[in-house]
């Protein structure tokens, strides 16, 4: 008897954090047990925190400082048996915004893992109003180009999110980009991540009618547990993964000195698409409590929150000029020269 793993691709700032969300009380709903792993670029959790304060009674695993596929495959094998030994009804692994899902799938295909976990669905989420620029914008990185193509290439559900920020000729191109790459996988256009889970969580058992059912069935094993059914090319030669070109910059702040929303918004925007995701917890100089900061898609979101940890900003961007970021939160946003950005 396996433990399902459902793994939730997409590029930064698409909304898979938010649709982890939606999936945690579906799952909840059905009296199913979760268990969550989470990979963040940064070494600072804000994913991971929004999640626990969220929906807290589930086992949480975190990776951070690098890419699940990458620099961190060494580290999945442990925190999944961490995962497993809590007897979870199905494991959730939310990759970042630059991993290959096709990679996790062969790490977790190690054999301390291979008898253990079943791959149960791929899910990728794409941003339908920025998606048809990543071409243009990442021309350059071939690497990174290859790993968003095969995000959605060996995807079983794509998500279409944010499809009331485009036009319908735009969707109308966006849905043609992904037929181009995958003619399989079931499409959901979404808003805030929110469509019907039916399609991801069917299949999905409690644990003990699992194994009541493993009791009643001949169990014939295909020498690759993990791989989804029609998941052709999870096999092929790769080239060697590098992602050199995305930064990750922690921008540690004081509560004693709030920041202008308005001013924060106009330096991210300042870097144009360079600055892919920021996402941190910052003192506004309208409310004297931490403030959760969300920017993707070149738009800010504020939300209250109840975290009383240090404040600080995680900036994520694709060849970002660090310097004149440096430069520009120096004079433009932060008046203390002992809180300037450091990259991580």
């Amino acid at each position: 008897m396996r433990t399902p793993v459902i793994l939730l691709s997409g590029f930064l700032g698409s909304g898979k954090t938010t649709l982890l969300l939606e999936l945690m009380k579906e799952l909840h709903a059905r009296e199913l047990k979760p268990a969550v792993l989470m990979n963040e670029l940064g070494k600072a959790d804000v994913d991971g925190r929004i999640l626990s304060e969220s929906t807290p009674d589930f086992p949480l695993e975190k990776l951070f400082d690098g890419c699940i596929c990458c620099s961190k495959k060494s580290e999945i094998s442990g925190a999944l048996q961490s995962l497993l030994a809590l007897a979870p009804d199905v494991i959730v692994v939310e990759l970042t915004g630059v991993a290959n899902p096709e990679e996790v799938v062969d790490a977790m295909a190690e054999p301390e893992l291979l008898n253990k976990l079943r791959l149960h669905k791929i899910v990728t989420v794409l941003d339908a109003e920025h998606a048809l620029e990543y071409n243009s914008i990442f021309s350059s990185d071939r690497q990174l180009v290859r790993t968003l193509r095969r995000q959605l290439e060996v995807a079983d559900v794509i998500v279409i999110n944010k499809t009331d920020l485009v036009s319908p000729v735009q969707l109308t191109k966006v849905n043609r980009m992904i037929q181009k790459h995958n003619e399989r996988a079931v499409l959901h256009p979404s808003v805030h991540a929110k469509f019907d889970l039916e399609g991801v969580i069917r299949g999905l058992d409690p644990l003990h009618q699992q194994a009541q059912r493993s009791k009643m069935l001949k169990v014939v094993s295909t020498g690759y547990p993990l791989a989804p059914a029609g998941g052709a090319g999870l096999h092929e030669e790769r080239e060697q993964a590098s992602f050199s070109r995305i930064q990750s910059i922690v921008v540690p702040l004081s509560a004693q000195v709030p920041l202008s929303l308005y001013q924060l918004e106009k330096l991210l925007r300042s870097q144009g698409s360079r600055i892919l995701r920021a996402k941190g917890y910052v003192s506004l100089d309208d409310s004297p409590e931490a403030t959760l900061i969300q920017y993707a898609g070149r738009r800010i979101q504020r939300e209250r929150s109840g975290y009383t940890g240090p404040h600080y900003l995680v900036i994520i961007g694709y060849e970002m000029d660090e310097t004149a970021l440096l430069e520009e939160w120096q004079t433009s946003i932060n008046p203390n020269p002992q809180n300037a950005p450091q990259e991580i």
